[in-house]
Order: C-alpha cells, then structure tokens, then sequence
C-alpha cells in the first residue's frame, strides 16, 4: 500500500469514528425526548415476554449488522427507561445472531441502505408538519450516522487487502491457529464489523488464500474483539448503560473461548470440528463457514440463558452504583401509584425532598470552604436531578390524565406547578454554582458570592427540613414551627439590602469589568433561589 492510500485511509478511518460518536451523541439526546411514559409503555409491551425480547433483537442485529452498535443504543434505551436492565440483556444476547445474518445475505448493500436511512430521515426533519416527531426522526438520524461510521471504518480496512504485507499475515495464518485468533481480535478492533470480517475471509477461502480452519479461528477471535471495542468505545458510559455494554463483552468473550478452545480441541484430534461436522452436509464451504460464524454467535444466547439468574449480581459487582445514578431513580413513584390523586402527590412530594436534600451539592465547586464538598460530580449530579425531575412531571401529567373529580384535579395541577417550580430551581442552584466557580479566588467578588452560595446552602437545607417536618406533621398530627420560621426569614423578600449590595458591586473598586457583571449576575440567581423557595415553602402549600 503506497504512503498517499495509508494517508487517505487514516483519514477516512478518522471521519468514520467522528460520525460514530455523533451518531451515538443523537441517539441519547433524541431518545430522552423520546422517553415519555407512553412511550416507554409501548417499548416495554414490545419486549414483554423473553420470545418477544429474543425476536426483537434478531431483528435489531440483523437491521444494525454491528454487536458494538446494538450494545450502545440499547445502552441508551436502558438509560432514558425504554427498556429494564434484564429484558436488554436479552436483547443484547440474540441481537448477536442477527448481526450474522449478513454472512448468509452478503448481496445486501448496507452502505446504500445506510444513506437512504439517512437522506429520508434528514429530509422528514425539515418537514413543519412532522415538527412533533423530530424525536423520533432525531433517534433515527443518530442510528443512520452511527451506521454510516461503522460503514466508513469498514472502507479504511478495505485497502489492506491489497498490500503486500497481507499476503505475508495470510501465509502466517495458515501456520498458526492461536495467531489466527489473535489476529480476529485486532481485525475486529479495526474494521467494527464481525460480520465484514467473515465475508471477506468466506472470500478468501473461497478462493484457496486461507485453509477453512484458520479462517474459522479468525472468526471465533473476532468474538474477543467485540469485548475489547465495546469496552474502548464505551469507557464514558455509566450506570445500566454500561451494564449493558459489560454483557456484550461477557457474553461475546465467553463464546468467543468456547468456539476457540472446541476449535483447539479438534486440531488436537479430540473433538471433531464444527467444520467437520458440516462438511459431512451438501453446504459449500462458504456457507459452512457463515453456519460457523452464525453457531459462535448463536452461542451468547446459550450463556445468557444460563447466567440469566445471575447476570444483575454480576453486573452490580462490574458496575457499582454511584450515588447520582440512583437518585434518578425514582424511590417512591410507580406506575401502581398514579390511580389516587392524593397517594400520588404525597409520593410525589417524598420525591421532591430527595432532589432538595441532593440539591446543595451543586454548590459544592463553588463553596468558600472546599473542605466541606462532597466528592459528587456536580454535572453527574445535575444530569441525575433533572432526569427525576422529568419522571415526575410525566408521572403528574399520567395521573391528570385518568379522570378525577375537580378536587382531586386541582391538587394535582397544583403539584404539577410546584414540580416546574423545583426544575427552576435547579437550574438556578446550577447557575450559581457555575458562575462562582469560574471567579478567582481572593476577590471582594468571589468573597461575596461566596457567601450568596453559603446563604443557598443553608436555605435549602432549612427548606428541606421544614417540607419533611410538614410531611411528618401530616402523619403524626404533630409539627415544628421552628424551621417554619428560619425558612420565612431566611426567604423574606430583601430586595433592598440586595439593591445596596448591587450598587457596591458596580462601583470600580470592588474588581474589574467582568468581576462585577459576574456579582451581579450572581446577585440575580440568588435572588431568584430566594423566591423559589418561598414558593415552595410549605405555608404555599395548598
């Protein structure tokens, strides 16, 4: 291969990887506006039972023709709630042998399908009248990217088959069956597509270059490189997304040693080969090695059923939960809870404390007193905060749509307005707490703000016991009054000393030009702090 083709090569290999992650990128932005209650009920009646789960990951493999693909959008349908945990790991599980499908159906030109996917798709966005489902188009546009840099990794290996080199590696093969699956592993890594690998090596063989057994062993190698490019491609995941993706390498390696070590067997003169087995059949060797390729991939369904009991413990082990995980996780809301409006609410408001109690930790950057942060990371948290937020404005908006009595409907219009009190809330919290870490330290300025963060800190604090103490007064007939009253002073309305504040602020001495629009507009965010939380204190509780 001449120095100009390695050049276009990389290049291309570079563009491929670059249309991956953005395909990636969309598919979690459009399948969070995706991710109503509606919506996640259809997903979940589509894979309701393990036969309908197994189906529609044939499907999927087959449509997607990538492992590494399947493993990251069902990774994101894990973390917008499209899917539970354990029904994708099943759907990861059969989505393999679909992806073999394309050694049997070589004929098909994923790369056309690909831009068609993408044209239309792109197309469909542009139109005003199908404006309310962009989300959807959005998710698709994503996968058509997503595809079409898999397809263009594909097209940078494609030159090797010329260089002179590739003929010494297939000579190579031919004596070696561990290098054979060593070098499965590192194809797969490179070109992102087992089933690629083993058209090109039913090629090969077909035309005498390579002895069906090492080709065989490259295949089964590829299973190992599923793990590994998975694991390269998908080290920024979290949570059930990364389970998703840790099941996909499990599931893959263990197949992957299982084919390798019956293949090792049988050039041992153990066990009589895969290979031996089919041939004893009318198939061409061709379709025996596809039948192969289709067995080994076959073979993760065969681990998921019998690690199935297991797979969560396993995977909480590889995958510990970290605290901003599971505060997205709803703790009280379900879906048996929205048939009584008054059930529902005060479900709702347990729910509302635990983002008032996880809430200063967005101020933690930006404290006077490092010492005091937690170890959370504030954008984690951020993430966390309006994930559960968003489930119980749709857990609100599910429970309005049911039918109640005027009453019941008023207190539940009345709890969908203090939920979008809290989502101002917390992009209030946020912009503070970004603002003021940005400023130098040592200043008037960050001095000052400094304490506007301690003055939010503790109000929210105080806001919180006081909510709790309602909720407990409620059950035990019994309250508080205390925390009542720091809460109502703490957010009386002092537009005049803050007026006094901003005044010092805008003089010259207190900093430069930006130090002072910074305290100003941090000024502002507390000020907006301070009139959500009256709001949301409990005497403006109906």
């Amino acid at each position: 291969m001449s120095s100009e083709s390695a050049f276009d090569a990389a290049a291309t290999f570079l563009a491929g990887l670059v249309f991956f992650f953005i395909g990636l990128d969309g598919i979690r932005l459009s399948l969070k506006g995706l991710a109503s209650r509606a919506m996640r009920r259809r997903a979940q009646r589509a894979t309701a039972s393990p036969l309908r789960a197994a189906l529609f990951g044939l499907g999927f493999g087959a449509i997607a023709q990538s492992a590494t693909a399947v493993a990251f959008v069902l990774g994101g349908l894990v973390s917008t709630r499209f899917l539970s945990l354990r029904r994708a790991l099943t759907v990861v599980a059969f989505a393999n042998p679909g992806t073999a499908l394309l050694a049997f159906l070589a004929a098909i030109n994923l790369n056309v399908a690909t831009l068609w996917l993408i044209g239309l798709t792109g197309l469909a966005m542009r139109q005003r009248r199908l404006a309310r489902h962009n989300a959807a188009f959005g998710a698709l546009l994503g996968i058509g990217f997503l595809l079409f840099g898999l397809v263009e990794l594909k097209l940078a290996a494609a030159p090797l088959g010329k260089a002179a080199w590739f003929e010494a590696i297939t000579a190579a093969l031919n004596s070696s069956l561990l290098l054979a699956f060593i070098v499965g592993t590192a194809l797969r890594l490179v070109i992102q597509s087992s089933s690629a690998i083993a058209i090109i090596l039913i090629a090969l063989c077909g035309k005498g270059l390579i002895e069906p057994t090492q080709a065989m062993m490259v295949i089964h190698g590829t299973g190992i490189g599923i793990g590994l490019s998975v694991l390269v491609l998908g080290h920024g995941l979290r949570g059930d997304a990364r389970r998703v993706s840790y099941w996909q390498v499990i599931l893959n390696s263990l197949s992957a040693s299982f084919m390798g070590g019956w293949l090792l067997l049988a050039w041992m003169g153990v066990l009589p080969s895969i290979i031996e087995l089919l041939s004893q059949t009318s198939l061409t060797i061709e379709t025996v090695l596809a039948t192969g390729f289709f067995v080994q991939m076959s073979m993760g369904a065969v681990f998921n059923a019998l690690l199935s009991a297991t797979a969560p413990r396993i995977l909480s082990r590889l995958v510990p939960d970290h605290a901003e995980e599971e505060l997205a996780k709803p703790a009280f809301i379900s879906e048996n809870t929205s048939d009584s409006p008054e059930l529902a609410v005060e479900l709702v408001q347990r729910e509302q404390l635990r983002i008032l109690r996880a809430a200063p930790a967005l101020l933690d950057r930006a404290r006077l007193d490092r010492t005091q942060s937690t170890s959370r990371s504030s954008a984690a948290l951020r993430i966390s905060l309006v994930l559960l937020h968003t489930e119980i404005a749709s857990f609100l908006a599910e429970c309005t749509e049911q039918g109640h009595a005027h009453e019941a409907s008023a207190l539940l219009v009345h709890a969908i307005g203090r939920e979008q009190v809290v989502g101002e809330l917390i992009d209030a919290i946020d912009a503070l707490g970004t603002e003021v870490s940005a400023m130098s330290g040592g200043t008037s300025a960050s001095t000052l703000c400094g304490g506007l963060v301690e003055a939010t800190d503790a109000m929210l604090h105080v806001l919180a016991d006081a909510l709790e103490g309602t909720m407990l007064a409620d059950a035990l007939e019994d309250t508080d009054e205390m925390d009542r009253e720091i809460l109502a002073a703490m957010t009386s309305d002092r537009s005049e000393q803050l007026e006094s504040v901003r005044r010092s602020a805008a003089s010259t001495r207190f900093g430069t030009p930006r130090e002072q629009a910074v305290t100003l507009y941090a000024i502002s965010l507390f000020e907006r702090v301070v009139y959500l939380a009256r709001r949301l204190a409990p005497e403006a509780a109906v």
